[in-house]
């Protein structure tokens, strides 16, 4: 089977922009050769951040989504800047929200597209060792509750869908097999 793309377009026009979000209106033929309109959300690059404590514990942020309607407890996320590396984004975003610098960086994992069917939203993760608390600063957008659970706890939530966020889930998953945590619903906390 092709890789390729099988769709056509035929034009493309800008429906809505904010600093956000631009919504994007293609005309479109489909791989099954009938006419179409295919709407685009596109987005800055969305990253998160593991920051694990010496002890095994884990920082998340509580927040409400207004776009769901939902409280949410979320892994330190955020958007990059135009330009912006991701690193460099999440780094701003963990010192932002939590107040907290670390010493060690690196990416979990490759690129994540969080819904490709109709956002062309991409999102980087990283771990965050070695911590520094500071000052928090968060955007007049953001009411934020921080919190440190163990990183068992983490998982269990992530089981029971109290974590739901996408960055989040995938974020806490692949830490837990970096770690060598195990499947999911193996939640042994681990000790460096």
């Amino acid at each position: 089977m092709s890789t390729r793309n099988p769709w056509s377009t035929l034009s493309s026009r800008l429906i809505y922009e904010n600093p956000w979000i631009t919504i994007r209106e293609h005309q479109v033929i489909s791989p099954g050769g009938t006419p179409g309109i295919y709407g685009v959300v596109e987005t800055r690059l969305a990253t998160g951040v593991v920051a694990l404590t010496d002890d095994g514990g884990i920082y998340l942020v509580g927040q409400y989504r207004y776009p769901v309607g939902e409280y949410s407890w979320e892994i330190p996320e955020g958007g990059a800047n135009h330009g912006e590396p991701g690193l460099e984004a999440a780094k701003r975003e963990l010192r932002e929200e939590t107040g907290i610098s670390a010493r060690e960086w690196s990416q979990l994992g490759g690129e994540i597209h969080l819904s490709n069917c109709f956002s062309a939203e991409r999102g980087e993760l990283f771990l965050a060792r070695g911590l520094t608390q500071g000052a928090c600063s968060p955007d007049d957008t953001e009411l934020l509750q921080v919190r440190v659970v163990p990183f068992s706890e983490a998982l269990r939530m992530v089981d029971a869908g109290e974590i739901k966020d996408s960055l989040s889930v995938i974020g806490i998953l692949r830490t837990s097999r970096l770690l060598g945590l195990g499947k999911i619903g193996d939640h042994r906390q681990h000790k460096e």
